[in-house]
């Protein structure tokens, strides 16, 4: 799971009161309670969040007279507690589902093709491209986008006067801005499934993908996969690692540029109140569109529902630009209905607009079944060689997608 809060202020008490409180409904399955609509959703971080979720669903529950059940469920132990529930036939008839494992659910038969209802109802272009299509498998969707989050550059103003708009100038400024063993210009990407997260980004920028078009192949060993993995050796150069492996580097000063979240914004403004840092756009490629990546949950119906006309009511309610406004309020993150998000107003967010911007040409994830085999195990392991032990990534990258191949689209 991925980090994906934009930052939001949650006393310690009230994470204790949430704790304790657990649920306000059973959430005991579908057709337990005929008289019920179950639905899980990820434990709130403050008691605000948890009762604005009490609001739209009363009025849910006035509008349709039918009472429904939520449980709140942690985070942490939220896909375990999904799965266990489906194994013993107990899970509820809607919940919340993380973006990249809608493509293995849907594989295993356990979700609603919902594709005609929301063609009759809000229809896909209510939705920001990339978080729409986290739920689009083989042509058919299999959820609706709750919310959104990406990754943009952060830079440090003391350093850095105007952002780079492409890798020339981000090269240069790297060289112009490192300090030996004072000054790193890059904090890097991370290493493992969370580097390899945020590499399509760079991919992506430099006109590349993952996987092709019609999701048959990897492809994310060609020229621009190269291209990106370079630039981050390059970066590297002029980023001493004891500078940006650093506790707090960036919000100490110690880095000039660091590719992060909105979950990043609140922590330093309110730790390093010195700190005078901006926000801009992925630099892309000279001749390409700067790209990132999306992150975020869907709400998905299960196929053995016995309520399945009101489950999708209810998650067309929680995803309407109403409720979608709502919700970014909830979960802490970005609105992924396109007119909610502009009801909130993040364009005029100094912080929060250039994320926004990002959302605008974020990609998703393949959304293939085991996709997140080979973010962890294979691209993760590449950049890591590449990164750590100083590999050639005109060798590594192609010899990688090989294997992604082999694990993604297995011979018979």
């Amino acid at each position: 799971m991925l980090p994906r809060r934009i930052a939001v202020a949650a006393a310690v008490a009230a994470a204790a009161a949430l704790m304790l409180a657990g649920c306000t409904g059973s959430g005991s399955g579908p057709g337990a309670d005929s008289n019920a609509l179950t639905f899980w959703a990820y434990e709130p971080n403050a008691m605000a969040q948890k009762n604005a979720m009490d609001k739209l669903v009363a009025s849910f529950e006035k509008t349709h007279k039918i009472d429904v059940k939520v449980t709140f469920v942690p985070k942490d132990g939220f896909n375990t507690k999904i799965d266990s529930s489906i194994a013993a036939g107990r899970n509820p008839d809607v919940s919340y589902l993380d973006q990249p494992l809608v493509p293995k659910f849907a594989h295993d038969g356990l979700l609603l093709d919902v594709t005609k209802q929301l063609k009759a109802g809000l229809g896909t272009d209510s939705f920001y491209p990339g978080a729409m299509n986290t739920n689009i498998i083989g042509g058919k969707v299999y959820g609706l986008p709750l919310s959104m989050t990406t990754v943009a550059l952060f830079y440090n103003k003391a350093m850095v006067s105007t952002p780079p708009a492409d890798w020339n100038a981000w090269e240069a400024s790297a060289r112009k801005t490192y300090v030996p063993n004072k000054v790193a210009a890059f904090a890097g990407i991370g290493s493992g499934g969370y580097g390899a997260w945020i590499f399509p980004a760079l991919v992506q920028s430099a006109g590349g993908s993952m996987v092709n078009s019609d999701q048959t192949a990897a492809t994310f060993g060609a020229r621009p996969g190269i291209d990106a993995a370079d630039l981050l050796v390059t970066l590297q150069k002029y980023s001493d690692q004891a500078v940006r492996e650093s506790q707090n580097a960036f919000g100490n000063g110690n880095v000039a540029y660091e590719i992060s979240g909105p979950w990043d914004v609140d922590a330093l403004k309110t730790n390093f109140p010195h700190l005078d840092f901006g926000i801009a756009p992925i630099p892309a490629e000279a001749g390409h569109q700067s790209s990132s990546v999306i992150g975020g949950e869907n709400i998905v119906i299960y196929k053995n529902t016995t309520k399945a006309k009101l489950a999708y009511e209810f998650a067309e309610y929680l995803t309407d630009p109403n409720g979608d406004a709502a919700m970014a309020g909830v979960t802490g993150d970005f609105a992924a209905n396109v007119k909610a998000a502009e009801a909130l107003g993040y364009a005029s967010d100094p912080y929060l607009g250039p994320f926004a911007k990002q959302l605008e040409t974020a990609v998703a994830r393949p959304t293939l079944t085991d996709w997140l085999k080979v973010n962890d195990e294979v691209v993760g392991k590449a950049l890591d060689d590449i990164l750590v032990t100083g590999a050639d990534p005109a060798k590594v990258l192609p010899q990688a997608q090989k294997t992604a191949d082999s694990v993604l689209f297995p011979k018979s």
